[in-house]
Parts: C-alpha cells; structure tokens; sequence
C-alpha cells in the first residue's frame, strides 16, 4: 500500500494564505524602486520560511512499516510492533509502552469546533446508531486529529489482520525520535533577521 501523508487542513489554509500575502507584499517591496535596506525583502522572506517551519512542514506519515510523527521540532519513527493504543483526547497521539507521542500537525476541536463537528456529522449519519454512542469530538471524522487517527488505525487494524505486525514485542521495539534541523535553523536564521530589521534604522 502507497504512504500516505496527512497535515492539519487549517495549517495548509494559513500558509497557503500566508505565503499569498508575503509573495504579493515581496513584489511590491520589489518594484517600489526605493528599497530603504535589503533587510526589508529578507524579512519578508524569513517570515515565509517560519511559516514552513512552524505550519507547513509538520505532519503525520503512515506506511506499511509504521508511522511517522513530524513536529516543528522532531521526527518521531514508531514502528506498527511499538503501537498499543491510538488516541485523540488533545490531539493525535501514538502510545507506545511507557511513552505516548502527539503530533502537532492533528490537533483535536475546541469545544466549540467540537460541538459543530459532532452535530454535522450527526445530520450526515441521519441520527444512525454510531453517532448516538458517546463519540470523543477528536475521533470524529470531520476533524484534522480525526481524519488522521482513522489513517492510522485503519492501516493498522489491516496490517494486522495480514498477519503483517509482530505480536508480544511493543516493549522490544524500538522508537526513534531524531531532532529536526532543518526547522531550526530556519526559524533561528528567520528571528536573527527580523531582530536586525528592527534595530537597523531605516536611512
């Protein structure tokens, strides 16, 4: 089966809108033909940077072999053997024994975003009997850590049935959780160069 990819809708919508607004403030800048200091353009290009950082490039990725957390700042590998349970209370987040992982890019609903998820999807189901049982606003299909929680359960429960996961050996499996450079340096590099925009007075 082919990986799949899944990042928060809402992150997608903001960098998309994001990077509009910086992409069309960049030509103006550009074609103003009084550019005060080059500061200016790399600000605007160390801010669009952050945005990738922080909103575009966290995911979650699932494939035969297991699944892949992307936070700003790790990368977490979690094998199918190391999974014991699937959950979305705050967002989605991966137990293992004895740690648990939440991805950033599947946050669960507010309350609010959770009230309205929960009466869309009853409207949709006509009142069946699944969305008459106390289903956690985080689980529902209209949700980002919804959406990606059925991703992974879904390829898990599969795999499983093939007989494709070893049972008995969570506690022997390994984890591997790597820190993200490259975000940092973009955000570190993006902050270095927003702080001398500010103190360098324009001429």
């Amino acid at each position: 089966m082919q990986p799949v990819s899944f990042r928060s809708s809402f992150n997608r919508l903001l960098s998309a809108l994001s990077w509009g607004v910086l992409a069309v403030l960049l030509v103006l800048v550009l074609t103003s033909g009084g550019v005060a200091t080059p500061l200016i353009p790399l600000g605007i290009l160390a801010v669009a940077g952050a945005v990738w950082a922080v909103l575009w490039s966290p995911r979650v990725l699932v494939d035969d072999d297991g699944v892949t957390i992307v936070n700003i700042l790790r990368r977490i590998r979690i094998p199918w053997a190391a999974v014991i349970h699937v959950d979305t209370r705050f967002a989605l987040t991966v137990h293992t024994p004895g740690r648990t992982f939440a991805a950033t890019a599947a946050p669960a609903p507010g309350q609010l975003a959770g009230l309205r998820a929960s009466r869309s999807e009853s409207r949709g189901a006509g009142g069946s009997e699944r969305t008459k049982q106390n289903v956690r606003p985080g689980d529902l299909p209209t949700t980002d850590s919804g959406r990606a929680a059925a991703l992974i359960r879904e390829r898990w429960a599969r795999l499983r049935d093939a007989g494709a996961i070893e049972a008995g050996v969570a506690d022997q499996t390994r984890v591997e959780a790597r820190v993200r450079l490259a975000p940092i340096a973009v955000l570190v590099a993006a902050a270095a160069i927003i702080a001398l925009g500010i103190a360098t007075p324009l001429r």
